[in-house]
């Protein structure tokens, strides 16, 4: 900088007095009490966007855990059929076994029949 040059501003597009923009319509980052208030605001609005989303992701779950306990009974449920129906063919198999010797090996059915017909 040669000494002809002029200073540069302190604060270019400020207005001095006030330390607000030129244009006049001000930030209020110098009042205080309307940027505590303006704080304050936004905290409040905060809190509730969170309580509105943790009420929603509690009904969310609620929901979810509902439907599982709907589709544990009804999994539950066709388990105790199936296993009657698997129990009911196996006598029926041990029935003809019985009637048909050398047909079914009825030792091998009778040793699984307690295994969930997971033998055979």
């Amino acid at each position: 900088m040669t000494p002809s040059d002029p200073p540069p501003p302190i604060h270019e597009g400020t207005n001095y007095d006030y330390g607000d923009p030129v244009d006049g319509l001000g930030s209020g980052a110098d009042d205080p009490e309307e940027d505590e208030a303006t704080r304050a605001v936004k905290r409040r609005e905060r809190l509730e966007q969170n309580r509105i989303s943790a009420r929603e992701s509690r009904k969310r779950k609620k929901n979810m855990i509902e439907e599982l306990q709907r589709t544990v009974i009804t999994l539950s449920r066709e388990n105790k059929e199936l296993n009657e129906r698997n129990e009911s063919l196996r006598r029926e198999l041990v029935e003809i076994g019985s009637k048909n010797p050398g047909v079914v090996n009825i030792q091998a059915l009778m040793s699984c029949s307690g295994e969930g017909g997971t033998g055979g």
